[in-house]
């Protein structure tokens, strides 16, 4: 069989907002990191008078200003990591019977999701459709939103792959152009995986496409 590879990326549209989110993040998180250090400070060196020793109230002194330097330091961590979530990116690639997705958090580090073989894939189709709204339905199945995007780029659309994944049934959104899916849908030789729906939305799409 012919070596088949399709590759696209798709990246957060708006970078100012996310530059923005970014920024207020680091700051934050900064910030945590200084009233932790400040909260310890407070507990190695706070003024205990030495003929009363250690009471009650010193002791919930203590235990105060250490549990406010865990949940600073705690904060300080979960601020870290989320403000890379605002710089999402996804990788999807297609080679010869494999379907790869990666995540990429601000341009740099790299997360590999899935490694999916095309006969593991159940139905193909739009966001949106009556199949992706009966396998949305289905109890035994969750849905990933592989994209940073509510609203997709002019020149690709919101589609879905219903799949048997390594962790169970999942739906995987994807922000993709029409090409990605027939590239699919051409290596796999099996029609009966598109939503019976799909060619005709195809169609109705082109068609109010030329009119506009």
């Amino acid at each position: 069989m012919q070596e088949v590879f399709y590759e696209e990326s798709v990246d957060t549209h708006n970078l100012s907002a996310a530059k923005r989110r970014y920024l207020i993040y680091k700051i934050f998180s900064i910030l945590s990191v200084v009233l932790g250090v400040f909260s310890l400070l407070n507990v190695l060196f706070g003024q205990i008078d030495p003929e009363q020793g250690i009471t009650k109230s010193v002791v919930i002194y203590i235990v105060m200003w250490l549990v406010f330097a865990a949940l600073m330091f705690f904060l300080a961590v979960f601020l870290a990591k989320k403000k890379h979530a605002f710089y999402l990116s996804y990788d999807y690639t297609f080679v010869s019977g494999d379907l790869r997705i990666s995540k990429v958090f601000h341009g740099r580090k790299r997360k590999h999701l899935y490694s999916i073989s095309t006969d593991r894939i159940i139905k193909m189709g739009r966001v949106g459709s009556d199949s992706y709204a009966k396998a949305k339905a289905s109890p035994d199945t969750k849905e990933d939103i592989l994209t940073p995007n509510v609203e997709a780029e002019e020149d690709k659309e919101f589609f879905y792959i219903h799949a048997q994944t390594n962790v169970g049934k999942k739906i995987l959104v994807l922000e993709c152009r029409i090409q990605m899916i027939y590239t699919i849908l051409r290596f796999m030789n099996r029609p009966n995986i598109l939503e019976t729906e799909f060619n005709k939305q195809t169609i109705a799409a082109k068609t109010a496409s030329k009119q506009n």
